[in-house]
């Protein structure tokens, strides 16, 4: 069903379905999308029916991220198959922070640093409870004024809950109790040299490694030289600085592009691809899959990379001209 606005403004957007040309490249697009997909959920199948196992624990934090991974993959096919390819690099750059992590995870002292991983999301949902509760705070002053002081005393309660089950997740494992106490340790040495009024806080790969940035954890996953060109670069979409890019000037003078704009797709198809292919390896290796899987593997590398240098190819040759309008 096509929207009202999409018919309203029918010279403001592209419409993909009009162009058969382009139609065709972007459903060969969303085939290689597809492919890497199903592989993510060939591996999430194995590890979850247990016919891969290695380690309980850090099995259910690879399939975590994978199921993750599979998400923003497919996020990026249904952005694709409109030709919303800008919106799409807020997706690759979370994709690739998750990408980054995972393989940061894989690479060394695996249980360690998906411990700390599986751990921060409860440490950061506690503090921004304790932030939110404190009886000086904005959002604590609110519930007491609206609802009674009886009100923010049962929502404190369940602050009090929480705690409580964090300390018991914590004592579940001893991997948990060692990670716990060295994210302790690691956040006073922080609070000594830091600023005392100042909130002190730490990334979960601080906990168990020395890396203090992301740059840090790309180094240290051989994506240095993409931490500039590609993530620096995403963060123009995400942090809304790029709204003049809309503006194409050549020896005509200026014009506004279409919304849902199909040109320069191939850059965020490329690196979703590639980010992708490099991670689903190393789940093959951590798994330690046999001759016939590597090979298999391999079939479909060679496959993958093929269609994917053709789709990039033709996604960079795309010239839209209509649903300009001069300025």
């Amino acid at each position: 069903m096509q929207s009202s606005y999409m018919k309203i403004f029918g010279n403001l957007f592209f419409n993909v379905e009009k162009n058969n040309e382009v139609k065709d490249i972007i459903e060969q697009a969303s085939s290689v999308l597809d492919s890497i997909i199903v592989k993510f959920g060939e591996v999430e199948n194995e590890m979850t029916m247990g016919t891969s196992r290695i380690d309980d624990f850090v099995d259910i934090v690879i399939i975590l991220f994978v199921r993750k991974i599979m998400e923003q993959l497919d996020s990026i096919n249904v952005l694709y198959s409109v030709c919303l390819f800008e919106p799409a690099q807020i997706i690759l750059r979370s994709l690739i922070e998750n990408i980054v992590g995972l393989e940061f995870i894989l690479k060394d002292d695996t249980q360690k640093r998906a411990a700390a991983y599986y751990l921060e999301h409860h440490y950061q949902e506690l503090d921004m409870c304790e932030r939110w509760l404190n009886e000086n705070s904005k959002f604590g002053t609110l519930i007491t004024v609206q609802n009674g002081k009886d009100e923010f005393d049962n929502v404190y309660k369940a602050l009090e809950k929480k705690r409580q089950s964090l300390e018991r997740v914590i004592k579940s494992k001893v991997i948990f109790q060692e990670t716990d106490i060295a994210r302790k340790e690691k956040l006073d040495a922080k609070k000594k040299v830091g600023k005392k009024k100042k909130k002190v806080y730490i990334q979960w790969y601080e906990v168990c490694s020395n890396i203090k940035s992301f740059y840090g954890l790309m180094k240290e996953t051989g994506y240095e030289k993409y931490y500039d060109s590609v993530y620096g670069g995403l963060s123009f979409e995400s942090h809304g600085l790029n709204a003049m890019m809309a503006i194409s000037v050549d020896e005509d003078g200026g014009s506004l592009k279409c919304v849902r704009n199909p040109e320069d797709g191939g850059s965020t198809f490329g690196f979703a691809c590639n980010f992708s292919i490099g991670v689903l390896h190393k789940i093959y290796q951590y798994l330690g899959d046999g001759e016939n899987e590597i090979a298999e593997f391999k079939a479909f590398f060679e496959d993958f990379v093929e269609k994917r240098d053709w789709v990039n190819y033709k996604l960079d040759m795309i010239r839209n001209t209509s649903g300009k309008g001069a300025i």
